[in-house]
């Protein structure tokens, strides 16, 4: 049985990816290839909170947000927040510091777990993980959620708020409070609607595709570089994709054929 054209296109566009992020994980693994990064203000306040936190005793706060793993909509910006707390928590683990850190849904808490105890592993201090200070706040409600996020504020010390992946509406509650209670404060989504109150409400925010490239900023790892590259190609030629149909699409028309987005 013949696989469905968008299934087909689906697997090519994965093949395609893969086959990128291979070649340029070799050229950064041989030093063919030097990756460029422009500083990112929320990045500098998380490194100044982890030089800090060991010797303020405060924890950092680290949230992939409401959303869940396997979700439709949010699993792309839950995993890109779990893979930043897990770089981030290796650190922190290095330094000394304590970390806090809470999710909005079940499936999520459970690859939370995972992901810190594997960053203290990486650290080689998996003695020091500590289940008990990963706490699922809500199941699937993202107001409810962050209500827990503001009892967590108020209960707590904390150096920084790190809430980078899934968010919605829901980030302007937790930020105002955070604000009110002098916690700094950094934010990132893809969301149209979170990406203007994370802006308002937090010290610094992670825009769109930024939150996608942190990990690549907090690893020197050439698996991280290499992802990195390859979502600034991949980008790149669907932007040339477009413009190129957009410029066609009239010319086309004159011969009958017509493209739809």
């Amino acid at each position: 049985m013949p696989l469905p054209p968008t299934t087909l296109l689906l697997l090519i566009i994965l093949l395609i990816v893969v086959i990128f992020t291979l070649l340029y994980h070799e050229r950064v693994r041989t030093g063919k290839m030097m990756v460029h990064t422009r500083p990112l203000r929320a990045l500098e306040i998380v490194q100044r909170a982890l030089a800090n936190a060991a010797e303020t005793g405060r924890a950092l706060h680290l949230s992939p947000g409401p959303g869940s793993v396997g979700g439709r909509g949010s699993t792309a910006e839950t995993i890109a927040g779990l893979l930043t707390i897990e770089r981030v928590a290796t650190e922190a683990a290095l330094n000394g510091a304590s970390i806090l850190a809470s999710s909005g849904d079940a499936v999520a808490h459970l690859a939370l777990r995972g992901t810190l105890r594997q960053a203290y592993q990486r650290a080689g201090l998996g003695q020091d993980y500590r289940p008990a200070n990963i706490q699922m706040l809500a199941h699937q409600d993202p107001m409810a959620y962050a209500s827990g996020v503001t009892t967590l504020y108020g209960r707590e010390k904390l150096e920084v708020s790190q809430m980078l992946g899934s968010f919605d509406h829901e980030l302007l509650l937790a930020g105002e409070v955070g604000g009110q209670l002098g916690i700094p404060q950094i934010a990132g989504a893809t969301s149209t609607n979170a990406q203007p109150l994370a802006i308002l409400s937090c010290d610094a925010t992670l825009i769109g595709e930024e939150i996608y490239a942190v990990e690549a900023y907090l690893a020197s790892a050439p698996s991280a570089q290499a992802r990195l590259v390859t979502q600034d190609v991949l980008r790149t030629v669907v932007i040339v994709v477009i413009v190129v149909l957009v410029i066609a699409q009239p010319l086309l028309a004159m011969f009958g054929i017509r493209i739809s987005f």
